[in-house]
């Protein structure tokens, strides 16, 4: 198959202008993302494990704030058990339809107790159910198998709050390095790029495409 056929053209307006902080320049990407794209939320997260393999998954942010990107998981998972280990991670925003993606790198911290218990109250009951009867990343013998989990459970607590998991969590990832990538025409892209300094503050510094 020739992909040569598949490109096109892009265009944007410039980033000259974002903020100093890159955190609030990522809310307004988002808030634009919300009006345009289909998954706005959803970015593709990379972790590694202590042998250096690389692993990548596409997950639903919750928030972006003066943090980083939060998001929720399974802390049993193969992602869970491996942002445990190392504490850092990638990831990337990829909004097509106004040609931009948002990349970034940080230092991974768990959220309290507290706010995940807040937050897993505030799901639909079905995928409160779903969250504690998964266990993720584990061989399953087959599908019909975990079905029957979900509606034992589902009739379990039907008509009562589930309570969360002690395994099930939000992780957040710090913008230590974060970068602005727009779309231009002729593949001349503006990209700019935030390091975090010693005092908290952002250098940046503008990339070739």
């Amino acid at each position: 198959m020739n992909l040569e056929t598949l490109r096109s053209e892009y265009k944007g307006e410039g980033i000259e202008n974002l903020p100093a902080d890159p955190h609030r320049g990522a809310e307004m990407w988002l808030e634009a993302a919300l009006k345009t794209e289909a998954e706005a939320t959803a970015f593709s997260l990379a972790t590694h494990a202590t042998d250096g393999r690389i692993s990548v998954r596409v997950v639903l942010a919750k928030s972006i704030d003066a943090a980083g990107v939060t998001f929720y998981t399974n802390g049993l998972s193969l992602k869970g058990e491996q942002l445990d280990k190392s504490h850092v991670a990638a990831g990337v925003f990829f909004w097509p339809t106004m040609h931009r993606q948002l990349r970034f790198e940080g230092t991974v911290t768990r959220v309290s107790d507290k706010e995940a218990d807040e937050y897993f109250a505030s799901r639909p009951h079905a995928s409160q159910v779903a969250s504690a009867v998964s266990r993720q990343s584990t061989p399953l013998d087959a599908y019909a198998s975990l079905l029957q989990r979900f509606e034992a459970a589902r009739a379990e607590y039907a008509g009562k709050p589930v309570p969360r998991p002690p395994h099930w969590g939000g992780f957040i990832v710090a913008f230590e390095r974060v970068e602005f990538w727009q779309g231009q025409p002729s593949r001349l892209h503006q990209r700019l790029l935030y390091t975090m300094q010693a005092d908290g503050s952002y250098q940046r510094t503008w990339l070739e495409p």
